[in-house]
Order: C-alpha cells, then structure tokens, then sequence
C-alpha cells in the first residue's frame, strides 16, 4: 500500500472484474445470449435499461482497458468485426447510423457500446446517446437472435 491506499493487482482485478464473471458464466447472460464469441471477442445486446433496443457490447475476452494493451491481432479482428456487425446493425434496425462508444470507466475490461439511431429518433450524436432509452427484455432477446443469424 502506499500511504495506506491499497493498490489492487491485476489477478485481483480479474477475479473481481463482472465482464471475466459474465465470459466465465458466473453471472445471468445477457439478453438472448451471446450474438458473437471468438478467442479475442464477444458481442452481446445490452441489457435492456441500458439503451434502445440493438444497443451492443463489443467485450475483449482479455482482460484489458484499453487499445494501448490490446495485442496486434485483438485490434486487427475489432476492426474486421466492426465492419461486420456494423452492417448487420444496420440492417436488422434499419438504423441510419451506429455509435460508438468507449468509456471505460464502470469496469476496468475493455467493452465498446454500439448504439444504433434510427431516422425517426429526434435527437442525434451526444443528445441521443445520452437520452434514457430503455427497451424490452423479450424485445433484446429476438434482436440478439436476428443479429446473430444476419452475422452468419
């Protein structure tokens, strides 16, 4: 510790991170599962008080913050899958754009938000993203389905 603020490890982390419990199944799965699973990533829909419903979590199956510790081929396969599930999206939601987001703030893993925004939604960019939007649980549920078929 330094002056008496104890400093966590990285295994500690791990052991407590909630993505490493949600990718090991000690947690409730997401809505409709896993969309995609790969050695380097997992996409899933958000749970549903967390944004309209399509919004997706792109979650490194590494424990990780940030690029800067992603390795070579984490970061050329999160471009390939960005490609890929940006047009699924996009056709499923009919969405006319997908924002991304990376905070990492809440959890100490690397995860990024893909927020869809459709025509018909009023607000854009940061007003929109920061709208309380909630969606139904059965509702995530059959969009994870659709998604994961479209990525097929």
């Amino acid at each position: 510790s330094i002056r008496g603020i104890r400093i966590r490890t990285k295994v500690e982390d791990k052991m407590t991170c909630f993505l490493c419990q949600k990718h090991k199944g000690e947690v409730a799965p997401p809505p409709g599962g896993y969309i995609y699973e790969s050695a380097h990533w997992n996409i899933c829909h958000a749970p549903v008080d967390k944004g309209p419903l399509g919004t997706l979590f792109i979650e490194s199956t590494r424990h990780f913050l940030d690029f800067a510790e992603g390795n070579e081929d984490e970061l050329v396969i999160y471009g390939l899958l960005l490609k890929n599930i940006y047009a699924a999206l996009k056709s499923v939601t009919k969405a006319e754009r997908v924002y991304q987001v990376v905070f990492l703030e809440g959890i100490d893993h690397f995860h990024a938000w893909l927020v869809p925004r459709r025509r018909e939604d009023e607000e854009r960019g940061v007003p929109f993203i920061s709208k309380d939007i909630t969606c139904e649980q059965a509702d995530a549920e059959n969009m994870a389905t659709l998604l994961r078929n479209a990525l097929k």
